[in-house]
């Protein structure tokens, strides 16, 4: 068992490295981002079709990750429209799993909390601090109360998706870096 300076047991590793971790995490990132989407996409239409006008406050929200690649790249200069903008938000997107993914890698090992159901208590941590507190607080969506619960429970769902899918990812490919 391996121990670090807290003396917490940790879990038994064919390696430590971080470089490894972090590479593996942000593979792995990237592959929950894939994994989610879909998910996402189809939690959301049938969801959407079933809130009334009213509930959805009269029109649609343009995605937070196209209004954070519109505020990130147009005080530059580039012209965030249309399909560009499309696909500019989809790279925020796996970005944004790609990085987390990283951080997953570099926990993992790391802390106390790892073990089998890390990845969902991941993927809870980062609905509730991304889409529900950091998402509004930036200004990039509405306030969680003004949006209809079933499109929090559809996401709360695709980031379970992205946690489990992280996991059994940074597993896969943290064997296989061991074996390198």
């Amino acid at each position: 068992m391996i121990r670090y300076r807290t003396g917490y047991p940790l879990r038994r590793r064919e390696h430590d490295s971080l470089v490894a971790d972090l590479l593996c995490g942000a593979a792995a990132g990237l592959l929950g981002a894939l994994a989610m989407t879909p998910v996402m996409t189809r939690l959301a239409k049938p969801l959407s079709r079933a809130l009334d006008e009213e509930q959805k406050g009269g029109g649609k929200q343009e995605p937070a990750t196209e209004k954070t690649a519109r505020k990130l790249l147009e005080p530059v200069g580039v012209r965030v429209r249309g399909e560009r903008k499309k696909k500019l938000g989809n790279v925020v997107h796996f970005g944004y799993g790609t990085v987390w993914g990283a951080i997953y890698g570099a926990l993992w090992g790391r802390t106390r909390l790892a073990g089998k159901l890390f990845g969902l208590g991941f993927g809870t941590a980062l609905f509730v601090l991304g889409d529900e507190l950091g998402v509004p607080a930036l200004k990039l969506a509405p306030p969680p109360q003004e949006t209809p619960a079933s499109t929090h429970l559809s996401a709360l769902g695709a980031h379970w998706v992205y946690g489990a899918t992280t996991e059994a990812a940074f597993r896969g490919l943290s064997r296989l870096a061991a074996r390198a």
